[in-house]
C-alpha cells in the first residue's frame, strides 16, 4: 500500500509533499480552464461539440473497429493488467468499468484511451508489456485513467474542450493559433496525467522511465538520471520550451513530475514557463493571440486620444486597426508597461510599428505624432524596440534618430493637452 511521504529523489530534494496533499491538489492547470471559457464563449461551436448525438457520431468508427482490430485482455485471467487497473481506480477515486485491448498490426510503443458511455477503453500498441516492469505498467495505466479524471473536471466540460481542442489540432484549415493552441491544450493534459500517475504509483520514477522506454525502446532507464539531464538542460538554456506535437519533449514532463512532486502548486509558474516560455509573434495562441490584440488596442486609443490627432486620415487608420475604436478613451500606460516589458522582441516590434504607422500617416501634422510616439514607446518601455524601427524605416543611423526624437518631443510640447 502506498501511504505516507512519497520518497524524495536519493534525498537530493527539499521535503516533499504527501500522497494526500498531492491528491487534493489533483486539479485542472488554468490553461484547461482558460480553454473550456474561451469555447464555452461561443455557442454554435460549444454547443454543436456538447450534442451527444455529435459525440457519439465522433466515437462511433472508434466503437466499431475496436474488437476488429484488438485483442481484448479478459479480467478474470490477465491479472497482471487488471489488478493494476482496479488499484489506479481505487487510488484515483474512480468507479467507472475499464477494458484493456492490445492493438493488432502496429510496431509502434504506446498506449491510449477513449472515454465512452462512461466506460474506459485502454489499448496498447507495440511491445509496451514486454519492455515495463510492474511499477512502470502501473504508472502508464494510471496516467492513462487519470485522462478520465481530467474529461470530468469543470462537470465534464473539460471533455467537450477536448474534443473541440482535436478536431482543432486535425482540421487542415486551421490557423496557426488554433493548432498552437490544441498543442498546448494537449501539452498541459499530459502534465495532468503524469500527476494522476504519481498518485498512484507514490514516485515520479515509474512515470519518468516508463515514458523514456516508450519513446526509446530502451530496456532499462535511470529515471534519477534523467530528470538530472533535464535540469542541466535547463540551467543551459532558461528559455527551453515545449515544443512537441502531442506531448511535450519528455525532459520537460520529467522535469515537470518532479517538481510538483516537490512543490505541489508551488511549481506551476515553473512548469507554466518551460512549456509556454516567452512566446514569439508566429508561436501565438488563441488566448495569447487576444491579448495582444487588447494591447494593440489600447495602444491605437492612446495614439488618437489628443484631439489634434483626431484628423481624417488618423482616424481612418485606427478604424482599419479596429472599427469600433474609442477616441475618449486613454488607457493607463503603466498596466500596458508591465504587460509589453516582459514580451517576445517580436511582439514588443510588432506593437512598435502599430505606434510608428501613426507618424506617417497624416504628413500635414509633421513631426508631432513622431514626438507622441517616442513619448508613448517610452511611457510603456519600448523605447529601444521603438527606435530600432524607426532607424529602419527612416533608414537613420542611431545618432539621427536621437537627434529626431529630440526635435520631434520639442514639437510635442508645443500641443495643447487633451
Amino acid at each position: 500500500m502506498i501511504t505516507g511521504k512519497i520518497v524524495s529523489r536519493k534525498q537530493t530534494r527539499s521535503q516533499c509533499l504527501t500522497l494526500a496533499e498531492l491528491k487534493h491538489m489533483l486539479t485542472i492547470l488554468p490553461y484547461h480552464a482558460t480553454a473550456t471559457r474561451y469555447f464555452q464563449a461561443q455557442p454554435g461551436v460549444w454547443e454543436f461539440f456538447r450534442n451527444h448525438q455529435h459525440k457519439e457520431e465522433q466515437l462511433s468508427v472508434f466503437k466499431t473497429d475496436l474488437l476488429k482490430n484488438t485483442y481484448k485482455f479478459d479480467p478474470a485471467t490477465d491479472t497482471k493488467v487488471y489488478d493494476k487497473v482496479n488499484l489506479s481506480k481505487e487510488k484515483l477515486g474512480m468507479d467507472c468499468p475499464v477494458t484493456v485491448y492490445q492493438a493488432e498490426h502496429t510496431d509502434d510503443i504506446n498506449a491510449s484511451i477513449v472515454f465512452i458511455d462512461n466506460e474506459a477503453h485502454i489499448v496498447f500498441s507495440g511491445k509496451l508489456l514486454q519492455l515495463l516492469t510492474d511499477d512502470e505498467l502501473l504508472a502508464v495505466i494510471a496516467h492513462e485513467l487519470s485522462h478520465v479524471q481530467l474529461y470530468k473536471q469543470l462537470n465534464g466540460d473539460v471533455e467537450v474542450t477536448n474534443r473541440i481542442i482535436m478536431a482543432i489540432g486535425n482540421h487542415d484549415q486551421s490557423t496557426a493559433a488554433h493548432y498552437e493552441t490544441a498543442r498546448l491544450f494537449q501539452l498541459y493534459t499530459e502534465i495532468f496525467c503524469d500527476r494522476g500517475a504519481a498518485i498512484v504509483t507514490g514516485h515520479f520514477a515509474p512515470i519518468v522511465s516508463s515514458l523514456v522506454k516508450v519513446a526509446t525502446g530502451l530496456q532499462t532507464v535511470n529515471a534519477d538520471s534523467y530528470v538530472k539531464q533535464a535540469e542541466e538542460i535547463f540551467a543551459a538554456d532558461a528559455g527551453t520550451r515545449a515544443n512537441g506535437i502531442s506531448h511535450p519533449k519528455n525532459f520537460i514532463r520529467a522535469r515537470a513530475i518532479a517538481l510538483w512532486q516537490e512543490k505541489g502548486t508551488e511549481a506551476e509558474g515553473e512548469i507554466c514557463k518551460m512549456i509556454e516560455g516567452n512566446t514569439g509573434l508566429d508561436e501565438l495562441d488563441l488566448f495569447r493571440q487576444k491579448n495582444i490584440s487588447d494591447l494593440s488596442r489600447k495602444l491605437v486609443e492612446l495614439l488618437v486620444n489628443p484631439s489634434w490627432m483626431q484628423t481624417s486620415l488618423n482616424l481612418a487608420l485606427a478604424k482599419q486597426y479596429f472599427s469600433d475604436i474609442k477616441t475618449t478613451t486613454r488607457p493607463e500606460t503603466e498596466s500596458i508597461a508591465t504587460q509589453v516589458e516582459g514580451l517576445h522582441p517580436s511582439l514588443q516590434e510588432y506593437l512598435s510599428y502599430i505606434i510608428y504607422d501613426f507618424t506617417t500617416s497624416d504628413k500635414s501634422l509633421e513631426d508631432v505624432p513622431t514626438g507622441l510616439a517616442f513619448s508613448l514607446a517610452d511611457e510603456i518601455r519600448i523605447t529601444k524596440a521603438f527606435s530600432q524601427v524607426v532607424k529602419k524605416e527612416k533608414k537613420l543611423t542611431d545618432k539621427k534618430v536621437a537627434s529626431l526624437k529630440k526635435s520631434s518631443l520639442a514639437e510635442l510640447a508645443k500641443q495643447p493637452k487633451g
